[in-house]
């Protein structure tokens, strides 16, 4: 054999033997990071209690909300696009808000292809939308941040000073405007009427994070 050809040879031999060990090891590191999907997104839960006008519970419902399209949209825009930058490829509008308006909605229905309330509330004298309290609080176990769980609760009560309005699903928004398709999550329930001068009270609970909240 012609010496010269011979260290060709050799490395056309050897160069694919590289790349595919590469390749290789490159899908078991993959495979050790498995997790869910949408893990960054954390966890959602509603509860929605109504009362009448004397205080007296009318209802009282749990549910876990679904968060949409326009919502995973908006995160990724959130962190890695300048929040002042309107833009409408990704998340119509600035990201330069919180999701901390809760609104409600007369319609139950939700697609993951929503981005605003099907039949937002519209009676006098109960408002559609009202920006929530925010409660912080960071867990961790054994002291290591990297399992450290941050939970929060966005909470508000709605007041019904008109006719009774029946209400089935609540949405997270990041301003008053529910037109602005920039809806994160919603949740519905079981339809519930407010009565003229009763309640609607939203607690929102959400996680995201490592570890375990005692």
């Amino acid at each position: 054999m012609n010496r010269l050809l011979f260290p060709i040879i050799l490395g056309a031999i050897v160069v694919p033997a590289i790349l595919t060990i590469y390749l290789y090891d490159s899908a078991q590191f993959s495979d050790s990071l498995s997790t869910q999907s949408d893990g960054i997104l954390g966890q959602g839960h509603f509860t929605i209690t109504v009362r009448d006008s004397m205080g007296v519970v009318q209802s009282f419902q749990q549910t876990d909300n679904a968060v949409l399209n326009t919502g995973e949209n908006c995160i990724a825009k959130m962190i890695f696009r300048d929040p002042g930058n309107a833009g409408t490829v990704v998340c119509a509008g600035a990201t330069d808000e919180g999701w901390n308006y809760l609104c409600l909605d007369e319609d139950p229905q939700i697609f993951t292809t929503d981005s605003e309330l099907r039949n937002p509330a519209d009676e006098a004298g109960l408002a559609t939308c009202r920006q929530g309290a925010i409660t912080w609080n960071q867990n961790s176990t054994a002291g290591t941040d990297a399992l450290s769980k941050v939970t929060l609760r966005l909470a508000t009560t709605f007041t019904n000073s008109g006719a009774s309005e029946t209400i089935a699903a609540v949405g997270v928004f990041n301003s008053s405007t529910v037109t602005t398709n920039s809806m994160l999550s919603k949740a519905n329930f079981t339809a519930t009427a407010v009565p003229n001068g009763g309640t609607l009270t939203v607690n929102y609970d959400y996680e995201v994070g490592g570890g375990t909240v005692p």
